[in-house]
């Protein structure tokens, strides 16, 4: 059949009858919006979080890095598939073709590191602040291993169903890829599982560390509010595993695929952004309040109230020299300048805090930090 007769013949059936190949509802607008506002999100996150660890970063520090690495590629793949999220009537079968496929094939394969080094940086970070005990050390070695199986699989996944044999052209996977979509969607789908519950216990699993704190409710609040930002992207994965479940019976798996991916990227996002929100905080807190350019803008919107609390606290300080309190950063250059951060012993962890009140829940966390001692193993030298 001529290549212009397939032109005019939908990739699926519509259920009125009614087709449109020139302006029909479209996922793409949205699912490319939504990509490129999350991946510039969290590429600022994952950038206050390496600008703060510059002088001594861990293992991860580079997980975060390699995570927004590959997350502004998938982000780039997915983004550009943008004209296949509408409907499957609403797609001329002529559009799918060998090259076609190659798109899905690379998100796919680009899926494994784009879930897991993230979520992998989510786990190293809690080592680093809360694997002072050892049952902790082997929840947390547990949720990164298991993490690590999960999303692995999708490589041998793609390379089973999304690619062509040996010696065969992508065309001939054309022939074979509907047969193929039934049990590529199933492992899709007990993947997802998996993983959503993977994210529920990243989500649970520093929450019972940080209820032992004792710190005023208010301040361990504040703390669970930071890591409780996962909850967001369990959101995003339960939504996802919905839609997977979905796959199953609807004949219009291109919108379907639209949604799952703006899902995905939704989830991918927050990972990173969660795994960044304690050192942004401090990034925040430090740098940007700090800055000559805030500054200015904080006298220009406050105007005489600002001047006014300046004079009044100069007033205070009359006499005698004010003192300006010493913050420990994630390995930022304050003074004193340490190489190590999160360094986190048992005591350090569980004992009262309560002498040491700070502003915010970000430094909450840096008080926590002690210089390694004879008696006092930290959670660096367990790792």
């Amino acid at each position: 059949m001529d290549t212009s007769d397939l032109c005019t013949i939908p990739a699926g059936m519509s259920p009125d009858g009614v087709y449109n190949f020139v302006n029909p509802p479209s996922l793409g607008p949205a699912v490319v919006a939504v990509g490129v506002v999350l991946c510039v999100i969290s590429t600022a996150f994952s950038a206050g979080r390496l600008y703060i660890t510059r002088n001594k970063m861990h293992s991860a520090d580079y997980f975060t890095l390699l995570a927004c690495l590959t997350n502004i590629a998938y982000t780039g793949v997915i983004c550009a598939q943008y004209k296949f999220y509408r409907h499957s009537w609403d797609i001329p079968i002529c559009w799918y073709t060998g090259d076609a496929l190659k798109l899905p094939f690379v998100q796919t394969v680009l899926f494994s590191p784009a879930f897991f080094l993230p979520k992998a940086a989510i786990f190293l970070l809690y080592r680093q602040l809360f694997a002072v005990q050892r049952r902790t050390r082997i929840a947390i070695n547990f949720g990164l291993l298991i993490t690590l199986l999960v999303y692995l699989s999708n490589i041998p996944l793609a390379a089973v169903y999304l690619a062509p044999r040996a010696g065969q052209s992508w065309d001939s996977l054309l022939l074979s890829l509907q047969a193929n979509s039934h049990p590529f969607a199933l492992a899709g789908a007990v993947q997802s599982a998996v993983g959503t519950v993977m994210d529920f216990y990243i989500f649970f699993l520093p929450l019972p560390i940080i209820f032992r704190l004792k710190l005023p409710a208010g301040r361990r609040l504040q703390l669970v509010g930071i890591f409780s930002t996962a909850f967001l992207g369990v959101g995003a994965s339960v939504v996802s595993l919905a839609f997977k479940i979905e796959n199953f019976s609807t004949t219009d798996s291109a919108w379907l695929a639209g949604i799952t991916s703006m899902t995905s990227l939704i989830e991918t996002n927050i990972a990173i952004i969660v795994g960044c929100m304690p050192a942004f905080a401090q990034f925040t807190t430090t740098t940007i309040s700090r800055s000559a350019f805030f500054k200015s803008l904080r006298s220009r919107l406050l105007g005489s109230r600002g001047q006014s609390g300046k004079s009044k606290s100069s007033s205070k300080g009359s006499g005698s020299q004010a003192k300006t309190p010493t913050l420990v950063t994630f390995g930022g250059n304050q003074t004193p300048r340490r190489k190590n951060y999160l360094e986190l012993s048992d005591t350090a962890l569980l004992k009262s805090q309560g002498d040491t009140m700070l502003d915010n829940p970000a430094e909450e966390l840096h008080e926590m930090q002690i210089r390694p001692s004879s008696t006092h193993r930290t959670a660096e030298q367990d790792v």
